[in-house]
C-alpha cells in the first residue's frame, strides 16, 4: 500500500490516526491516489463498481466503506501470490 501512495490502514480508527498524522499536502496526494486505485478497480470490475458507487455524485456511507475494505482485500489478495 505504502509503494502505491496510500494509507496502510485497515480500519476507520488506524485511517483517522495515519491521516491526522500528515501534513495537509500529504492528506491530499494520499486521497487522490486512493481515488486512482478505487476508481480503475471499479471501472475494471462491474460488480465492485456498484457495490463502491461508481459514478455517485453524493456516496453513502457504506459504499466510502466498501470502497476502503475492497481495495485492502484486493491489495492483500495481491500480496499473497
Amino acid at each position: 500500500m505504502i509503494n502505491m501512495g496510500i494509507i496502510p490502514a485497515m480500519t476507520g480508527n488506524q485511517l483517522t490516526k495515519m491521516l491526522n498524522s500528515m501534513t495537509p499536502e500529504e492528506k491530499r496526494f494520499t486521497k487522490r491516489k486512493f481515488r486512482k486505485v478505487w476508481r480503475k478497480f471499479a471501472k475494471s470490475d462491474k460488480k465492485a463498481a456498484e457495490i463502491m458507487g461508481l459514478g455517485s455524485l453524493a456516496p453513502t456511507e457504506a459504499q466510502k466503506r466498501n470502497r476502503a475494505a475492497i481495495i485492502s482485500v484486493e491489495i492483500v489478495k495481491r500480496c499473497k501470490v
